[in-house]
């Protein structure tokens, strides 16, 4: 098996060829998105795996900046499903994107039987962030990040934020801690950006605003995501 990141034409035709196929047969896959597979191809954003020259999965991307990827189509070949092929295939997706320093990989599972697969790929649910947003939107960090704690109530160097507008909070605990400290890694979580955040040091507050405002001089927002690191 070998992982390409910039197919030949011939492979693409190929695609095409197996995707008229399952269409025709089954009238499910990816024919459909055809005009996008071909644009990611030309945007070279068409990953595939192929055995003896023939292409048996593929993928298209695109990119947020130098942030994060969103896996846009994913399919592995019908004759190729259930042997393993799609972690295979994944995994070096995965590689390939660390590689080019994303902090996280965003897709949406289509259609709805891939959530199984993605979530043993350890991709975890966003959040409702109160937008119209699909609701199996999930997403993986690529980077080591900092885990919410189940229990923030007793820590006196804290992280919390709440999915809630700061107007709403009244008596609600919020939806996620993090402990933090020097040694901590990123904490890395899809938010809204009018969300409440607060940051607690030594048991003192030392910031509590929406996320857009909470800190100024650095960015920590970075498409639905917020990305901070030491505080």
């Amino acid at each position: 098996m070998q992982f390409l990141e910039k197919p030949a034409i011939a492979h693409l035709h190929k695609i095409k060829l197996w995707l008229i196929e399952e269409s025709q047969k089954t009238n499910e896959g990816f024919y459909c998105n055809w005009q996008i597979i071909v644009k990611c191809f030309h945007n070279n954003q068409l990953l595939i795996y192929h055995s003896n020259q023939e292409p048996i999965a593929f993928a298209c991307w695109d990119s947020c900046g130098d942030s994060y990827a969103d896996i846009d189509i994913f399919e592995v070949h019908p004759h190729f499903r259930n042997k393993g092929i799609g972690k295979e295939f994944y995994n070096k997706i995965e590689f390939f994107f660390k590689s080019k320093n994303y902090i996280a990989i965003k897709l949406f599972c289509s259609p709805i039987e891939s959530e199984t697969f993605w979530k043993k790929m350890n991709f975890i649910k966003f959040p409702k962030r109160g937008y119209a947003e699909p609701e199996l939107t999930y997403y993986k960090p690529l980077i080591k990040v900092n885990n919410p704690t189940q229990d923030g109530s007793g820590l006196t160097d804290k992280l919390e934020l709440w999915d809630l507008e700061p107007y709403e909070v009244t008596n609600q605990t919020p939806r996620w801690t993090w402990k933090i400290s020097e040694i901590e890694n990123p904490v890395l979580q899809p938010c809204n950006p009018n969300w409440k955040l607060r940051l607690t040091k030594n048991g003192k507050i030392i910031r509590d605003d929406k996320v857009k405002y909470f800190d100024r001089e650095s960015l920590i927002e970075l498409g639905p995501f917020l990305l901070i690191h030491l505080l």
